[in-house]
This record gives C-alpha cells, structure tokens and sequence, in this order.
C-alpha cells in the first residue's frame, strides 16, 4: 500500500458517512502516533486544496454555470464531506453532484473538524 492508501483507509475506516460524529474520530485518529496525524491532516488538506482548485470557480459562477449554493462556510463543509465519504466519492465527485449535495444539505458541518485537536 502507498502512503496515499493508507491515509484513504484511515478516512473510510472512519465511516464518516454513517457517524458524523467528528469528536469520535477526532479520539480514534490521536491514538495514532502524532506523524501520521499530522500528515493525515496534510493529505486531507490538499485533497481539500484540490477540489476548491477544480470547483471553485462552478461554486463561485465563474465556469458558465448558476454556481453552486453554498456560503463560504458551507462550501468548506461540503468540500470536507466529500473528502470524508472516501477516496471513490472524491475521484468521482463533478460539478453537479456538488450542486445537487448542496441544493439538497447532504453534506454535514465539518469533516474537518476531525482534525483540531
């Protein structure tokens, strides 16, 4: 398994999708020794940093599109959500099921949060 493997396992293992419960995961993930939280945390950054690169002009309106309705705060939530439900739903997310996850709510308050200790 490579790094970026393991650090999508420890995210699904998490099972975000199921429990939003970021305080769990936030205990599960400081058992682990303190280099690998902190480079998990980098990985989920970048991958954060990769999708507000790619989609942030839909969200903004600036690809031709309606943009997608989210506020600031809920465009982190969202682009943190998709991280959490796993490597598969990252690689395949577009533009529109971001719309419609945000048009809908299915995106919860923060993935990110799994990382503050």
């Amino acid at each position: 398994m490579t790094q970026e493997q393991d650090y999508w396992k420890l995210v699904e293992d998490a099972n975000w999708k199921s429990d939003h419960s970021y305080k769990r995961i936030l205990n599960e993930w400081l058992k682990l020794p303190e280099d690998t939280f902190e480079e998990l945390k980098k990985f989920i950054d970048k991958k954060a940093s990769m999708l507000y690169k790619k989609y942030g002009p839909a969200w903004l309106g600036q690809d031709g599109g309606p943009g997608i309705n989210a506020s600031d705060d809920s465009w982190n939530d969202l682009i943190h959500d998709v991280i959490g439900r796993g490597e598969h739903f990252y690689n395949t997310v577009t533009v529109e099921k971001l719309r419609e996850m945000a048009d809908n709510y299915d995106y919860k308050e923060s993935f990110a949060y799994c990382l503050l200790k």
